[in-house]
């Protein structure tokens, strides 16, 4: 494949993966709004719990074989496809079975063991989570993000209209659980079909020792990068209680969705694509990179700044007056991932080319120092986990920039030149949403606004006029991300 074919396949993968989790995300962020006025923060911070629980265990459940099924770059479904499945199945089975024998353990450990039922009815999860990780793993290897979508948005859909109804006839935290487990079934079903996914549970035992060598680091990674994510839910839940759980994890609902959307969405597709790239031009990996870093960057951090100063107004006109104590953690989880957001293309590029080792080895180190900085924040409040959560993701994100410069042929000058469009718009961002807040400090939709339409402008003025050459190659960019036969069927239709 050439590289303009190679680029086109990116930017398609790009905007169906982007419409799927911008659509699936914006329905979750819908169903929170609507659940913030039907429940109360500690029910929210029950099932906080059960996921940060569950989680863990899911992780385990696949080994980094869906990474692996991606990495190799197959085609079709053959029989190491199947010993993955067959793997996944097995172990989904018993993780639920644990999950549920030490239920009690968990639901005591957050003080909360009048739960256990819920605890116990969440291991299921785990099981279907075995069923659905190949298949959607086909689906990201072929970049067949246009079927994907279906089967996001159906999980979506689903576990937010099942979760709403329950709560709204009085199930409280068990409305969410039951309505996560509804979305995970069907989404599974969905991807099977669009797959034409047929089991044979086979077997391979020669292919099991190759996938699991690349498939060990993968699971590593994803093992220590949930117990980054987490320990500061865990640390929350177990100092300051459920209430300021629920306050905590609803700070994540808007950055999780205006920039961790994006960046997962883009990872999904870079990864594969990275991958591809390996095979059919290596030499060309660093500049791909870098290219994904930059536009991501000049969306991730601009979003971030903008979110950072309108916390305030923007937790209360979105999740009403009794969220406003999560405002300072959306403002500190805002930065924070847009910084993740930016590292996130560099972190494909080491699983791409089999060095995702070298995230493990950051993650070994770091992991005991953020658990110990964030237990000690702890006891100070929530805002103080999140900012400290903050200053960890900086050292992380820098780092991963001090490999990135070995493992590919760019230097720091590479670097500086890619981020610097992105730092100075979010420079315009800060001065414009900054201004307005400063002139108009209400937490009400006007400010809001008013400081998001200052701050968009404010980034637009500065990329125009200090750094010109990036501003039009960005709009020639999204120019090409719509696939072509929309723009077919618009001329079609002119």
């Amino acid at each position: 494949m050439s590289d303009d074919g190679w680029q086109r396949r990116l930017r398609s993968g790009i905007f169906w993966s982007t419409a799927a989790f911008v659509g699936s995300k914006a329905i979750t962020l819908v169903s929170t709004l609507i659940l913030t006025r039907l429940l109360v923060p500690s029910e929210f911070g029950v099932v906080s719990a059960i996921l940060v629980y569950t989680g863990l265990l899911e992780l385990a459940s696949d080994l980094g074989l869906s990474a692996t099924v991606v990495y190799e770059q197959e085609q079709g479904v053959t029989r190491r496809v199947q010993t993955a499945f067959t793997i996944n199945v097995a172990l989904g089975a018993l993780l639920a079975t644990l999950a549920f024998v030490f239920a009690p353990v968990v639901a005591g450990f957050f003080h909360i063991s009048t739960d256990i039922g819920l605890f116990r009815l969440s291991a299921l999860s785990l099981l279907i989570t075995g069923f659905g990780g190949i298949p959607d793993a086909l689906l990201l290897r072929d970049m067949q993000f246009n079927k994907r979508i279906v089967a996001q948005l159906t999980r979506g859909g689903v576990r937010g209209i099942v979760s709403i109804v329950l709560a709204a006839i009085g199930f409280g935290a068990s409305a969410l659980v039951i309505g996560l487990l509804a979305g995970a079934f069907v989404g599974v079903v969905v991807t099977w079909i669009l797959t034409r996914f047929r089991p044979t549970f086979a077997f391979e035992r020669a292919a099991v020792r190759g996938m699991l060598t690349y498939g060990g680091a993968s699971s590593v990674l994803e093992v220590m990068a949930l117990l980054g994510g987490k320990v500061d839910v865990a640390a929350v839940g177990r100092v300051l209680g459920t209430t300021a759980l629920g306050l905590y994890t609803i700070a994540f609902r808007v950055p999780e969705l205006v920039i961790e959307t994006v960046a997962w969405n883009v990872s999904a597709v870079a990864f594969p694509a990275l991958a591809r790239k390996r095979i059919e031009h290596h030499e060309g990996l660093g500049t791909a990179s870098l290219k994904l870093v930059r536009y991501q960057a000049l969306y991730a951090l601009p979003a971030a700044a903008g979110m950072a100063i309108l916390a305030v107004p923007l937790v209360v006109v979105a999740f009403s007056e009794r969220w406003r104590g999560a405002a300072g953690v959306t403002a500190a989880i805002a930065i924070m991932s847009g910084i993740s957001a930016t590292v996130f293309p560099l972190g494909d590029l080491f699983k791409a080319v089999g060095r995702q080792r070298i995230l493990v080895a950051l993650n070994v180190i770091g992991l005991p120092l953020t658990a110990v900085a964030i237990i000690l924040a702890a006891p100070y409040g929530i805002t103080a986990v999140a900012w400290t959560r903050v200053g960890q993701l900086v050292l992380h994100a820098f780092l991963v920039f001090l490999f990135a410069t070995r493992v590919v042929d760019v230097g720091w000058r590479n670097i500086f030149d890619t981020l610097r469009p992105a730092l100075l718009c979010s420079i315009g961002v800060v001065v414009g949403a900054g201004a307005v807040r400063l002139a108009w400090p209400d937490a009400s939709l006007g400010p809001l606004l008013a400081g998001t339409l200052a701050g968009t402008l404010g980034g637009a003025v500065a990329l125009r006029t200090l750094a010109r050459a990036d501003w039009d190659d960005l709009r020639v960019q999204l120019g090409h991300v719509v696939p072509a036969r929309f723009t077919r069927a618009r001329r079609a239709e002119v």
